[in-house]
């Protein structure tokens, strides 16, 4: 199978880096035509966006163009993150060249722009063009690809109508680099975030539950940076809460941080998206064998059974507290979790099921079950 993996996607992000590995694993030929249009904080850049940024656009999309139609054509057309304004020009040529377009957008613009992060009103001029993005990029699309079940169910409801079932390809980990690590003891009092400080994460949520335990002699450490910085930091400031904080740090030194850590947190923030997604994090907890505490919500009660993950409610640190709490306290159920959690990851998120998922994906894309499959 002949794979042309092409707009403006970034090959750093980790959605794409995971993309390229399982398209290898599945033994899926592939090759890139890309244009470099976006910075790195695309939701910030699409909120305001630059004339330099403008400039870009008005190059690189018609350079793409002529670059797709003159390119031989693949088997189908494969667009991904960030590619709501991608997918329209290579709908034109995938069109042209009578192949199909399988979209990976792995989140929404509208809702991560306006209903998660409030960058704007809901009825300002840039919603209704993010809305608009979104909802022509999953109508062109002849398959799209989601993380979670209620990830695609709100794509559908975004689009109004997909032009297949679409399907779900979970985020998963780094499993050469997130593994156990058996020579090192994890230390039972020590609770660990990481991840970017955003709205969806309810990081505030954290701070507060951190302060409920401390008294206990239960540390918390937060590893990350983002926008709501402030809020962890007047979280700090209100409760006296002795959190060790660390900055952005390589991923490859995240591995030691969650050996040592007794308990590992997900996501706790109160809007609809934080219900519908599962993050890298939980995953990369679950590959090292440690146990997570996440917010309730319908992708993991979609994915995961209650032995396999901890769930409490969105936005209540009482809760979390309570579960640090009850986790740290005892050793026999902290381990069962994280035993559970990791053979499920094993079984169902690894990332040899996951390829042999995305190849189906494809040949299902083609019309055609011919192909090879792991």
């Amino acid at each position: 199978m002949r794979v042309l993996w092409t707009g403006t996607f970034d090959p750093d992000f980790s959605r794409n880096r995971k993309l390229a590995r399982l398209m290898d694993l599945s033994g899926i030929r592939w090759r890139v035509i890309r244009e470099n249009v976006w910075a790195s904080d695309r939701i910030t850049l699409a909120s305001r966006p630059s004339i330099l940024v403008a400039v870009k656009a008005l190059v690189g999309y018609p350079k793409l163009l002529i670059r797709l139609l003159m390119a031989p054509a693949p088997d189908l057309y494969l667009v991904s993150y960030p590619g709501w304004l991608d997918v329209p020009v290579v709908r034109l040529v995938a069109s042209l060249k009578r192949k199909p377009l399988v979209f990976d957008p792995f989140l929404s613009l509208f809702d991560t722009m306006i209903s998660d992060r409030g960058l704007h009103g809901e009825k300002s001029i840039v919603a209704r063009l993010a809305a608009a993005a979104d909802r022509w990029s999953l109508r062109l699309s002849d398959v799209v690809i989601a993380d979670t079940e209620p990830q695609l169910a709100f794509y559908r409801q975004t689009a109004g109508a997909l032009r297949s079932d679409g399907a779900v390809i979970a985020v998963g980990a780094d499993d050469e680099l997130f593994t156990p690590r058996s020579a090192q003891i994890s230390e039972a009092d020590l609770v660990l975030y990481y991840g970017k400080l955003i709205p969806l994460h309810g990081v505030g949520t954290i701070v507060e539950a951190a302060a409920l335990v401390e008294p206990e002699g239960i540390r918390t450490v937060m590893i990350g940076d983002g926008p709501d910085r402030h809020v962890v930091e007047d979280a700090i400031g209100r409760t006296g809460v002795g959190v060790e904080q660390h900055g952005m740090i390589p991923i490859e030194e995240l591995p030691e941080h969650l050996a040592r850590a007794g308990i590992c947190l997900g996501v706790f923030g109160e809007s609809e998206k934080a219900g519908r997604v599962i993050p890298h994090k939980a995953y990369e907890a679950m590959a090292t064998r440690r146990p997570v505490i996440t917010r309730e919500g319908p992708a993991v009660s979609s994915m995961f059974s209650e032995d396999e993950m901890v769930t409490v409610p969105p936005g209540d640190p009482v809760a979390l507290a309570n579960a640090i709490r009850s986790l740290a306290m005892d050793t026999d159920r902290r381990r069962r979790i994280a035993d559970a959690g990791y053979e499920a990851y094993r079984s169902r998120f690894h990332e040899i099921p996951l390829a042999a998922g995305l190849l189906e994906v494809f040949v299902s894309a083609l019309g055609s079950r011919d192909l090879p499959r792991l």
